[in-house]
């Protein structure tokens, strides 16, 4: 898998012409890949690591990159990957990776890039939409907007391009639209979807139905709710959690424009009461577990944050921001491969930190996963 991935990221095409560098692209992006792989934060770490005498030495026996240059070069190479084909390059390898696990739960949500906010020549903070294998703890793609304003269509732009097939979509009351929520079916998935006030009508009918069905001593015209109830401690607190169901939406007026719509369900925790559509006819232990997955999503970006840096990351340039957060995804999803298949109890962040000291360790780690075919037959079992 460590071949393929560097080979395309090899293939990437420059942004412009960068004629009078003597130095290769390719090789800028494996310092790149690697450094980040390493648990370097920004350009000005990733430079200082790669020119650090072991490092160097790895560099030139394993990946051939025997000149490195200064760091005003070295950042100006940067801005020339092109991150759009970048992008390319990372949805066909995880979505070929993991198009084989079928019944998977993708959770779509978009995530701001903070430190972008007070760009020069910005009205607002770049926003990436990313779609997440919950089970696998992996990022299959992600697209970027101007501004979290746009975010719907990048959703929907997301759905076409990604295969859902099988699979339970899941996304925030944002993302609860129409055309969203047909787009998932004609992709041969089914959707989950919060319900919110922005979608009154529908709220109103979902929050009556339930408390109307939830009502003891009233002579009802519908059979009664599907109730299924978890208790889980952690944190240093007791989180109850209670999922009710019911598949009897014809009458709804508020459900009939959604195409395909099967299943409305509420789930109450200790803080609030949420509502869901969904396209599958759910029990309601099958809801409060699709529910639950909606937020693994932010784990994903709270590494971003938290291991990278994310949201301090102080770079002016748009290309270089989409392109640092796709290889962090890309590092990430490989860390989370090496611990499925080693059975690591170590943190990722630790396992990064380690390779950044010993570079022969960071060889064995990536050989770890150099199995393409094991690879995908593992993420099936």
């Amino acid at each position: 898998m460590i071949r393929v991935i560097i080979k395309r990221l090899e293939e990437v095409a420059e942004e412009s012409k960068y004629n009078g560098y003597y130095f290769k692209l390719k090789d800028t992006i494996k310092v790149l890949f690697l450094g980040l792989f390493c648990g370097q934060q920004t350009l000005l770490d990733i430079d200082c690591w790669a020119k650090s005498p072991q490092v160097r030495d790895v560099l030139l026996t394993r990946f051939g990159i025997w000149k490195l240059p200064c760091y005003s070069h070295f950042t100006n190479l940067v801005a020339r990957i092109k991150a759009d084909e970048l992008n390319k390059m990372f949805i066909e390898i995880f979505g070929e990776l993991v198009s084989s696990v079928r019944l998977k739960t993708i959770a779509i949500d978009g995530k701001t890039v903070c430190s972008t906010a007070n760009m020069k020549g910005r009205q607002s903070a770049l926003h990436i939409a990313s779609a997440y294998v919950a089970e696998l703890r992996i990022t299959i793609g992600q697209l970027a907007v101007e501004d979290k304003k746009n975010e719907i269509s990048a959703v929907q732009e997301l759905i076409k391009i990604l295969d859902v097939s099988d699979a339970m979509v899941v996304m925030d009351a944002l993302n609860c639209q129409k055309k969203t929520a047909k787009l998932v079916l004609e992709g041969g998935g089914d959707y989950l979807l919060a319900v919110k006030k922005n979608h009154r009508a529908l709220y109103d009918d979902i929050a009556e139905m339930i408390d109307f069905k939830r009502t003891d001593g009233v002579e009802r015209r519908f059979s009664p709710l599907e109730v299924h109830s978890e208790c889980e401690k952690g944190h240093g607190r007791i989180e109850k959690r209670a999922a009710y169901v019911t598949h009897e939406v014809e009458e709804l007026e508020g459900c009939k424009k959604w195409t395909g719509l099967k299943c409305i369900g509420m789930v109450q925790t200790n803080e609030e009461t949420r509502y869901y559509i969904s396209s599958r006819k759910l029990t309601a232990k099958e809801l409060l577990y699709y529910s639950r997955n909606e937020w693994s999503v932010e784990s994903m970006h709270w590494q971003l944050d938290v291991i990278f840096g994310e949201d301090t990351c102080l770079v002016q340039d748009d290309n270089v921001q989409k392109t640092l957060n796709i290889l962090r995804k890309t590092v990430l999803n490989l860390a989370k491969l090496y611990k499925l298949q080693t059975n690591s109890k170590l943190p990722m962040s630790r396992i990064m930190k380690k390779c950044s000291f010993d570079p022969t360790l960071l060889i064995e780690t990536l050989a770890n996963m150099d199995d393409w075919e094991n690879m995908s037959i593992m993420l099936q079992n």
